[in-house]
């Protein structure tokens, strides 16, 4: 297989997965995936870029129950507002059986990352696309993530919190580093099922004008 055919094959290969074996990562391994991340695209070349990995199961809990990073699940009203607004049913589908769980994830998935960027300015007082830059760089570093997983037989899902302030505040971070999601991620317990909701190329590619 050449170059090219092996990163198509690694991009096809990258699925969202939320249930994980219990077995341990290795170092190696997962030292190759954050170096991959290191690679992205920096909008300002300084690579403004950290990682936490939340391996404590004390720290996990005190981040579900105390900061507001996810809705509590219980709570079915929430899953029937975000249910109310979709009209595809593989996405119902896909909320239906992801949203309850999120909660295990944060407190049994193998590892949790976290991927922090620095900012020069709160987020809520971004006036423009330019000011989220540090933020769009931050997803390259996510996305190099996602696939690296994926080549050595990892996935994991991306759960952007709700806010921050108290996470932070649990995990000791600096002012001016902000959180772009957290990624459950292992090896998976069954192989990955194939995206059901697919896009073709005619109906999203606009030449000159929309």
């Amino acid at each position: 297989m050449n170059n090219s055919e092996s990163f198509y094959t690694v991009v096809e290969k990258r699925r969202s997965v939320r249930n994980f074996k219990a077995q341990s990562i290795e170092q190696e391994k997962l030292d190759r995936i954050l170096e991959c991340g290191l690679k992205a695209p920096s909008h300002n070349h300084m690579r403004e870029w950290h990682y936490i990995l939340l391996r404590d199961e004390g720290v996990r809990k005190d981040i579900l129950e105390n900061s507001g990073a996810i809705n509590r699940k219980s709570d079915r009203q929430y899953l029937d507002s975000l249910l109310a607004n979709m009209h595809d049913e593989n996405q119902r589908q896909v909320y239906s059986y992801s949203v309850p769980i999120q909660e295990r994830l944060l407190l049994t998935a193998p590892e949790i990352l976290l991927v922090c960027f620095g900012m020069n300015r709160k987020l809520q007082e971004c006036e423009s696309l330019y000011n989220l830059n540090n933020f769009a760089s931050a997803w390259l570093v996510i996305e190099n993530i996602l696939l690296a997983m994926a080549a050595e037989g990892l996935y994991g899902v991306t759960m952007v919190p709700f806010r921050t302030d108290r996470i932070k505040n649990i995990l000791g971070m600096p002012d001016n580093i902000e959180i772009a999601t957290f990624i459950p991620f292992g090896y998976p317990q069954k192989e990955p099922a194939l995206t059901q909701i697919k896009k073709e190329l005619k109906d999203v590619v606009h030449i000159n004008k929309w």
